[in-house]
């Protein structure tokens, strides 16, 4: 008996990390449509000259240092000099979870110029009180992908 229980013990105990790097093999979590773009534009370059890329269908890369609190509907990427960008789901067809802050992010979309001022969804009876954002340029977001911090 004990030695059925230490070859069931040590089998289980081979077996964690093959499911941990089985985990780990399956990449970053994806949200709306397939990121395709393979270039990035550099967030500090998108930010200071949105008008050059208006209408075009972009990549942005960085991590999350904010995001939407009511649908996710947002997320303002940062990248590692500190430069933000917003990317919103204007459509609000891709959401993302409330709790990525903090993650590495991808997001493909379109650059659009935005003359709505304040609110341009309504906020759900329920839902976390929120401020969303409203700059003059988001990228509209098409596709994410979201990977863990490590």
């Amino acid at each position: 008996m004990r030695r059925v229980l230490s070859i069931a013990l040590l089998s289980l105990l081979l077996a964690v990390p093959a499911f941990a790097d089985e985990a780990a093999s399956k990449g970053p979590s994806t949200y709306g449509a397939p990121v395709t773009e393979t270039k990035a534009v550099p967030i500090a370059k998108l930010a200071k000259k949105p008008r050059a890329y208006s209408g075009r269908t972009i990549r942005i890369e960085g991590t999350v240092k904010d995001v939407c609190q009511g649908q996710g509907c947002w997320l303002e990427v940062q990248d590692a000099k500190g430069a933000t960008f917003i990317a919103k789901s204007l459509d609000e067809s891709v959401l993302v979870p409330k709790d990525c802050k903090g993650q590495r992010v991808v997001v493909q979309g379109v650059l659009t110029a935005r003359t709505a001022k304040g609110h341009d969804h309504s906020h759900e009876a329920g839902e976390t009180p929120h401020e969303c954002p409203a700059p003059t340029y988001v990228l509209d977001t098409r596709g994410v992908e979201l990977t863990p911090k490590q």
